[in-house]
Order: C-alpha cells, then structure tokens, then sequence
C-alpha cells in the first residue's frame, strides 16, 4: 500500500491523470481497472478516474510493492536530481545556472512571470544546456508528480517575458488563455529601414523545414496557417525603424520571418535577415518580448512589463539619437 497526499501546487489534476503520473508504465486501460477494483482510493472511498483533486486529498494504492515499483515511472524525482545536477555543472561555466531574483516579474503560489535574457533556452533541447524551464523546476524543488513549466516559448536569442505555471490551476489558466488568444504579448524591436506608418499585417506561414526556418506568403499554400501582427511605429529615420509590435496569432519565428518578408528584418537577425558581417557588433537579433496583458480572470487583467535590455537600449540610442 502507497498512500499520497495531495499538494496545493497538484490540486486541479483529475485522479486518472494523477495515476497516470505516478504509475508510469501503466497502460490507461490498467489504470482504469484498478479505480474500477478499488485499488486505487481516493479519501477512502471508492472512485471514478474524473474525481478533481483538492490539497490535503489523499490517494492510496492498494497495490503489492512489486506490482507498484513495476509500475512506477520514477520520472519525477529523478528528473528533479538530474537537473539539479545539470545546473550545478554550469554553474562554472558561462550561463544561467538559476533564477534571478531581478528578473522575477510577478510570482504567487500558482504563476511565476520571468524576464528571459538573450541566450537562454526556454525549454530543454538536444543540446543539454540548462533551461528556464530546468532552472524553473530547480527553483521549486517540485517533488510531487506535477512539474512546474514554462507556458510560452521564446526564440534562445530573444529576451523578455516568460509566464510559468507554478500549479496545475495556474498552469491550465495560462496555457487556455493561450489557446483562446486572450493573452495580448507586445514585443519592441529594431528594424531595418524606414516604416513611416503603423501596419496591420495578415500573411502565411509554413512550418519549419529541416533547418528550422519557416517561410511567408501572402497567399494561402498548403500546410501554411494565417498570421496576423499589428506593428505600431515609435521612432524612425532613413535606416532604422524602433516599433512596437502586437502578436494577434503567435506562431514560430512570426515576427521575424514577417518583418523579413515585407522587407524590414529585424536588425542582427541573419537567419532571416540580412547576411553579411553583423553591424554595430549587434550579436542577436534586437527583439525584445516587452509588456503582456492577462486576461480579466488571471490575476485580474495584470499587465507585466520588462525593461528593454541593455545591449538593445544602447543600440537604439546610438542609432535613433
């Protein structure tokens, strides 16, 4: 017998999907036989696998120890070890081994808002190099079969805001909003040439081939989704354009690929930008996830802002003066 107990940060999930977690290896059809047998139990009673879990509800296996550990994943623990272990292995090397207490932005039980810098991965990739979302499980010491993770990715070069659910509430209410576009997310940027007016821009997008480049068109093509971005102008001369721009869709590489496309690429961006030697030793492209507006029923409609980063600041006055 294995009896848990349910965390405030677990509660929301439903008791399959809690099972699911912490046996693993489990087929569903298995999981489901055992709530039907009573071998899983849920506040002493007998369940059904759509019970929503509540903090301080608690969930026992009346299971052997072999048919338990046969079944349990582990993932959990040993993922939390593993990443522990990953950033205390960059700890000495250039990087971002851990949460900066400067660049929280907002942080309660259920969310946590980051301001990414320029260089850090959202999510974990092929490369192993430490993540936000690695850095974020660090911070939380999650031990339960929940994880904390970031709900919007950002391009590696790209800086600004990340919203993190921190529970399974406020990771459902995050990654809804998200679906429903209820999220408005302002990015400011630097672009090459001179926009005179603001612009509302409706185009295509394909996915990303093997060199993970995406492709524009004014025409609906096969496998290509509608983008929609609205670009308002802040200050321009002959060469240079400082824009704020709104993302009504958010596909990958949106914004760069369309600015490219209508001839204006985002200043340091060569993948799809211009290709020569970077100018004004500008090492990634000048873009910047800059202020996001929730929804009336997260946290109120909060608006979080973060501060222009300071390679990108610098270089707007030295060529917008």
């Amino acid at each position: 017998m294995k009896e848990f107990v349910i965390s405030e940060k677990e509660e929301g999930l439903t008791l399959l999907k809690y099972a699911s977690k912490t046996l693993g290896e489990a087929p569903r059809s298995l999981l489901y036989k055992f709530i039907r047998n009573k071998n899983i139990e849920l506040n002493g009673k007998k369940c059904s696998g759509q019970d929503i879990l509540r903090a301080g509800d608690r969930v026992v296996f009346f299971l052997s120890d072999e048919t338990f550990e046969k079944f349990h994943s582990g993932h959990g623990s040993q993922r939390l070890q593993d990443t522990l272990q990953k950033i205390k292995d960059a700890g000495s090397s250039p990087g971002h081994p851990s949460l900066e207490e400067a660049r929280i932005l907002y942080e309660d039980n259920d969310f946590l808002f980051y301001d990414k810098p320029a260089g850090l991965r959202s999510q974990s990739d092929s490369s192993g190099k430490v993540s936000l979302n690695d850095m974020l499980l660090s911070y939380t010491g999650s031990t339960g079969v929940f994880k904390p993770s970031v709900c919007n990715r950002l391009d590696t070069n790209t800086s600004g805001i990340v919203l993190c659910g921190k529970s399974v509430n406020g990771l459902k209410a995050l990654n809804k909003a998200i679906k429903d576009h209820r999220i408005r997310k302002y990015y400011r940027t630097l672009l090459y040439g001179k926009i005179d007016k603001d612009l509302h821009l409706v185009s295509f997008i394909s996915p990303s081939d093997k060199d993970n480049k995406v492709s524009i068109s004014d025409e609906r093509e096969p496998g290509y989704k509608e983008i929609i971005t609205d670009l308002s102008v802040i200050s321009s001369d002959e060469k240079y354009t400082y824009a704020e721009v709104l993302l009504i869709t958010g596909r990958k590489h949106q914004i760069r690929a369309q600015m490219a496309h209508i001839g204006h690429p985002v200043v340091g961006d060569i993948k799809y930008g211009k290709s020569e030697k970077r100018q004004n030793n500008v090492k990634r492209p000048m873009l910047h996830a800059y202020r996001t507006e929730l929804p009336s029923e997260i946290l109120d409609g909060l608006t979080v802002f973060a501060k222009i980063p300071e390679d990108m600041q610098k270089l707007i006055d030295q060529i917008l003066r």
